[in-house]
């Protein structure tokens, strides 16, 4: 019985964890937008992969999102944020005139 409890608690956490990176990776997608004066279309950011990685002698999960934005209101192009547990690293976006890239560390 301890045991399924254990694990129920574990994937609670991690579940809880995976719901805050995502609510935290929209909120600095739509203000990477906002500074661009882009929208932000859908609202939402993806995850697009996640993997453990270590970080300053630490193990962290590192979670991959993507998004997407429209520069004019019409056309839509694909942007990226990469976050190191619940801390923004660096997000980017496909602009029209060249590359847009933050380094958040």
């Amino acid at each position: 019985m301890l045991p399924a409890i254990l694990a129920l608690g574990s994937v609670c956490l991690w579940w809880y964890s995976a719901v805050q990176a995502r609510d935290r990776a929209r909120s600095l997608a739509r203000a990477f937008c906002q500074r661009q004066r882009w929208q932000l279309l859908d609202q939402t950011v993806a995850l697009e992969r996640m993997r453990p990685k270590r970080i300053e002698d630490r193990w962290k999960l590192q979670r991959r999102y993507r998004f997407e934005y429209s520069p004019d209101g019409g056309a839509r192009r694909a942007g990226g944020l990469i976050m190191s547990g619940n801390r923004p690293v660096r997000i980017w976006a496909d602009a029209p005139e060249g590359s847009a890239i933050e380094e958040l560390q």
